[in-house]
């Protein structure tokens, strides 16, 4: 296909702006095959067709569920062709000159398991053929589908969102305040360099692991004192004053969706995957600490909500009335800072930078959200951030003290 094709069907769907969903679920479809994925450049079309859907101010939830469906039909039925044709698979082109294509998705299966779903949904060179692989080499139907269900759910906004706010901004790109580029320029430099930075410190200062959580807790304190006497109020008001600018009617839209990573539904689902997940690979003294520490971290939030009493900047229905400190930011930096630690576990530097990056990424962009939409001070987002980070340090620190040999 040449580009006057691809700029007619651009042109096409830019007028026709109801057909966008459907074709961005066949996209994400197509680019989950098997065969088709190897070929097609889904990544530039998904980013081009959410850019569309951006421009055209199309809601994004249905944007991301005619991803979410697509994708989760694209594996599904390459897993199935993996799970019936088994070593057949290999005779079909492009398998059968590029052998070595099967071989590194083998590879990468035989190394993450189950989780090799979830990594290979983001790792294009292995994507398309994982979902076959795990079908060939016998990976039951009833695990395949939970685990590809629930990393489809982080897979569309992940794949979508960068394209659809590209398409809103060039929309409004005479009233994207400047305040928007320079937190979303830090958010990702924090996310790229800070994770490397605590990494080198980490291996530098390991024998002093054990001290991290009683400076964390004791930098707590510090902040929970400073909000006892007020002086956080002037520096909450001047934040959400300078933020002012950013309550765009879009970014309210996108900032409602994103700040449900942070929800209990969305948590909810991605612990008891991180639980199964330890179940399955016999890590049980990792689990035990892990379920105390989900445990202990919501109580926190809890006690020190009902005993700081401190108001939301604007009140919405189905919130509780107190704002410090977030629960939302509190539990997805503990879920992803301790699953981050998890997965990156003697694992090479690049892999605990990637992991740690997205974890930092994640969590920083749905404390964003809570500021945007105007339910949290930014002293709560920098609560939640802290306490949050202290219970996942408390969870790392037990598993490696119960790693360590008697």
């Amino acid at each position: 296909m040449d580009n006057a094709y691809f700029d007619a069907i651009h042109l096409w769907l830019q007028q026709n702006t109801d057909w966008v969903g459907p074709v961005i679920a066949m996209v994400a479809c197509l680019e989950s095959l098997v065969v088709v994925g190897i070929v097609l450049p889904g990544v530039a079309m998904l980013f081009a067709l959410a850019a569309i859907a951006g421009a055209a101010s199309i809601p994004v939830y249905p944007i991301l569920l005619w991803a979410f469906l697509g994708a989760i039909v694209g594996d599904g039925v390459s897993y199935l062709l993996g799970y019936y044709y088994h070593e057949r698979v290999r005779s079909w082109w492009p398998f059968n000159r590029h052998p070595q294509w099967l071989e590194s998705g083998e590879g990468f299966f035989q190394k993450y398991g189950a989780l090799s779903v979830v990594i290979g949904r983001f790792v294009g060179p292995v994507r398309p053929v994982i979902p076959a692989v795990a079908g060939m080499m016998g990976m039951l139907p009833q695990y395949f589908f939970t685990v590809n269900f629930l990393s489809a759910i982080a897979w569309s906004p992940v794949y979508l969102l960068p394209g659809y706010l590209t398409g809103a901004a060039l929309q409004w790109h005479d009233k994207v305040p400047d305040q928007l580029l320079l937190v979303l320029l830090a958010i990702i430099c924090i996310a790229i360099m800070f994770p490397p930075l605590l990494i080198s410190m980490h291996r530098r200062f390991k024998p002093w692991f054990i001290w991290y959580p009683v400076i964390s807790l004791a930098l707590l304190v510090l902040f929970i004192l400073a909000n006892t006497v007020g002086f956080l109020e002037s520096v909450n008001q001047r934040v959400y004053e300078w933020l002012m600018p950013v309550q765009l009617p879009w970014l309210q839209n996108v900032m409602h969706w994103v700040t449900q990573i942070g929800s209990i539904p969305v948590l909810s689902i991605l612990f008891a995957g991180g639980l199964f997940w330890l179940y399955r690979s016999k890590r049980f003294g990792s689990l035990l600490c892990l379920l105390c520490g989900g445990i202990s971290m919501a109580c926190s939030v809890w006690l020190i909500k009902w005993l700081a009493e401190n108001d939301r900047p604007v009140m919405m229905s189905g919130l509780d009335p107190y704002a410090f400190p977030s629960g939302h930011t509190t539990a997805t930096a503990f879920v992803l800072f301790s699953f981050a630690a998890m997965l990156g576990e003697r694992r090479p530097f690049q892999v605990q930078w990637l992991w740690s990056s997205v974890a930092f990424g994640l969590v920083m962009i749905e404390a964003f959200s809570r500021l945007v939409i105007q339910v949290h001070w930014f002293g709560d987002v920098l609560m939640g951030l802290g306490l949050g980070l202290f219970w996942a340090l408390i969870v790392i620190c037990t598993e490696k003290r119960n790693q360590c040999p008697e």
